[in-house]
């Protein structure tokens, strides 16, 4: 079942509850102990529709989590100039040459596909402007 089908089973269990307050105004034993019955019957199917709404939603954060995480290794690192199908990837880095005083590194990269590599100035503070 679904969060709609245990919803519309609260919903039947509400008013059956109305109709046993109105049964308990009469007082009509037999009635109110088939209400009774009708009652706990619902409230049963509630507590097992709203634990396969929880099994369900628990399956979808999972599966959510997981293409998450493909998603990520997937489209981690720049795509390759060269080849336009690798990704680039950090191989070695080291403290820049001549801005390395001041916090800056340079980067290592290469293409897991097609192996090319370059050079890249890289900022771990921040600092530098974004390059469009």
């Amino acid at each position: 079942m679904d969060i709609s089908a245990g919803l519309a089973l609260l919903g039947q269990a509400t008013n059956i509850v109305k109709n046993l307050r109105d049964i308990e105004k009469g007082f009509d034993v037999a009635a109110l102990k088939v209400q009774m019955a009708d009652l706990y019957g619902t409230l049963a199917d509630v507590k097992i529709a709203l634990s396969d709404a929880r099994e369900t939603i628990h399956e979808r954060d999972k599966t959510i989590k997981e293409l998450e995480e493909k998603i990520s290794t997937l489209s981690s690192g720049e795509t390759c100039p060269i080849c336009s199908e690798g990704r680039m990837k950090v191989i070695a880095s080291r403290a820049h040459p001549t801005f390395g005083r001041v916090g800056l590194q340079e980067r290592t990269l290469k293409c897991e596909k097609c192996g090319h590599s370059e050079q890249h100035m890289f900022d771990p503070n921040g600092r530098l402007p974004k390059s469009k």
